[in-house]
């Protein structure tokens, strides 16, 4: 196999910022618009420019729906989720080994944390009618199916309702 295809087949999917600072990259982190790209040059010469987080494999979106009369709110369910499974990694206080791999600015102490990052949150914690997802977190303790499950319907919700 040609080397150049051999790199396509192996580049991560990468989230690009093509500002000069980090406060500009966290900025369109928590706005959203970060956007994905395959950067295999700098990943695999382990280049970091402060901007270019990697994003590990993600499952398949789950395709979760927001269901009328749903109750479920990032004070009813979202915040309490996030602490309990996931800002031991990815919280915004957090910085270098004490993240334990958790990609820059995908922080989940924050609603707007979330909502950033909310289709990586669905393709590696959440279930639904498409898919049950697993990858994340990596270690106990861990979410009941059930708690992917509305994981899965309040991720949907928040998004229906921006």
């Amino acid at each position: 196999m040609p080397r150049l295809a051999v790199l396509f087949a192996i580049s991560i999917p990468v989230l690009a910022c093509d500002h000069d600072s980090e406060a500009d990259c966290a900025d369109e982190a928590r706005n959203g618009s970060l956007v994905a790209e395959q950067e295999p040059a700098a990943h695999e010469a382990g280049e970091d420019d402060g901007c270019i987080d990697d994003v590990e494999e993600f499952g398949p979106p789950t395709e979760s729906t927001c269901p009328p009369g749903s109750t479920l709110t990032w004070e009813s369910f979202g915040q309490e989720f996030m602490a309990t499974y996931c800002t031991r990694c990815h919280a915004s206080t957090l910085t270098g080994d004490a993240r334990q791999g958790a990609p820059l600015y995908h922080d989940f102490d924050t609603l707007d944390g979330v909502l950033a990052v909310a289709d990586h949150v669905d393709r590696k914690a959440a279930s639904g009618p498409a898919a049950t997802n697993e990858l994340m977190p990596p270690s106990a303790p861990t979410p009941t199916l059930e708690e992917r499950q509305q994981l899965g319907e309040w991720l949907a919700c928040e998004l229906a309702a921006m």
